[in-house]
């Protein structure tokens, strides 16, 4: 008889009870990380997820002017629309004018010429207070060498031209006393290093200016910083 073969029905039920068992799959264990096998507490490892962050800054954007490769700050260029070709008549009437009130008359286009004269904006407090001690110079020349004493009162209007720094020629009105305001027209060189010299100051008509020789006309090498 086979040595396999069991005698009666509860061998029989205790051996398959016994098969069963070992064939059955291990239990999956609770959720806080138990081991399957021992039933001991084993320590729960977390997902994490890898942050990869820059090495390098990122570009700050074309507002700030920099470059959106190397961050580094570059130029800012900005293109203007070509001024158009001045014409023979143009140039023609700008020095005839020039020439015509030794600068104190010119065309708006004026600085547009190489060497050219031009209005000079004096919108800002730095162009303002440099105007102002201009005249005030000049003023203070004419006036200790006429023995009079003449105030300032209204600015006219100023040309300027470069020429080893800028030269100035600027028209304004100046009262003494009661009198009836007069009008002047001063001639400044202000150098490179920022020294203001008055090469003269007349009271007159613009035709008339830079060939007068009375006693207002005077150079002083002045030193006022601008």
């Amino acid at each position: 008889m086979n040595d396999n073969r069991y005698d009666d029905d509860e061998d029989l039920a205790a051996a398959e009870d016994v098969l069963e068992r070992d064939m059955a799959p291990a239990p999956v264990g609770p959720k806080r990380g138990r081991d399957d096998v021992d039933g001991k507490q084993k320590k729960t490892v977390k997902e994490t997820s890898t942050v990869h962050r820059p090495t390098s800054k990122p570009s700050v954007g074309a507002k700030r002017g920099r470059d959106d490769g190397d961050g580094k700050p570059k130029k800012t260029v900005i293109h203007r629309p070509p001024d158009e070709k001045l014409t023979d008549e143009q140039i023609h009437e700008y020095y005839r004018q020039f020439f015509g009130s030794q600068g104190f008359i010119v065309p708006d286009y004026g600085g547009r010429l190489c060497g050219g004269v031009g209005p000079y904006s004096v919108t800002d407090k730095y162009r303002q207070k440099l105007v102002k001690d201009m005249i005030q110079k000049s003023l203070r020349i004419y006036n200790r060498k006429n023995k009079v004493n003449f105030e300032f009162d209204k600015l006219v209007s100023v040309n300027a031209g470069a020429g080893a720094g800028l030269m100035f020629y600027i028209t304004f009105n100046a009262r003494s006393g009661d009198d009836a305001p007069q009008t002047f027209y001063s001639k400044v060189w202000k150098t490179f290093n920022g020294y203001i010299k008055v090469q003269f100051c007349v009271i007159g008509n613009a035709q008339e200016v830079g060939t007068s020789q009375d006693a207002g006309t005077s150079q002083e090498a002045g030193t006022s910083q601008a």
